[in-house]
């Protein structure tokens, strides 16, 4: 669905790199995600699903330069 709004919007060379799961622990690395807030997830969150609550997606894409009309 994301590559389909990538090529919607006008992008051409759509390619996925890489994709992989992301849990608590990967998380907890980014200071986005307060103490609190991953504490919360973990009671909200039943524990075996703890390891992969999230999808990490790289894409490359390239938008082609728009041109103006030519004057004669």
């Amino acid at each position: 669905m994301l590559l389909k709004k990538f090529f919607n919007v006008g992008f051409e060379g759509i390619a996925v790199l890489e994709r992989r799961g992301c849990g608590l622990e990967d998380l907890e690395r980014y200071p986005l995600f307060a103490p609190q807030f991953l504490d919360f997830l973990r009671k909200a969150i039943p524990s075996h699903r703890h390891a992969e609550i999230a999808s990490a997606v790289a894409i490359t894409a390239r938008r082609p330069a728009f041109s103006s009309p030519k004057e004669d």
